[in-house]
């Protein structure tokens, strides 16, 4: 017999991650530490790629990133044309 209460909730928690606006980002990880974490892997092979990645979303509105004390980072924002604070 099919137990349709855990197919219910099982459903449920794919919908709700699919709908996380930060998939794939740790829980209260930096915009820095994220940006570096991923371009250290080899699945974001540009910094502008690696950004949309981590740039956090309010209101389905993408927020600038938090790049403070990483002037390299800065940099490379600037040059790819990415919004950030400082």
């Amino acid at each position: 017999m099919i137990n349709y209460k855990s197919i219910l909730i099982l459903f449920t928690g794919l919908l709700l991650n699919a709908c996380n606006p930060e998939m794939g980002r740790l829980p209260l990880e930096s915009d820095v530490g994220c940006l570096r974490k991923e371009l250290s892997s080899s699945d974001h092979p540009s910094f502008h790629m690696a950004a949309n990645f981590c740039q956090k979303t309010k209101n389905h509105i993408l927020q600038p990133l938090n790049l403070k004390n990483a002037p390299d980072l800065q940099k490379k924002a600037e040059k790819a044309g990415i919004a950030y604070c400082s």
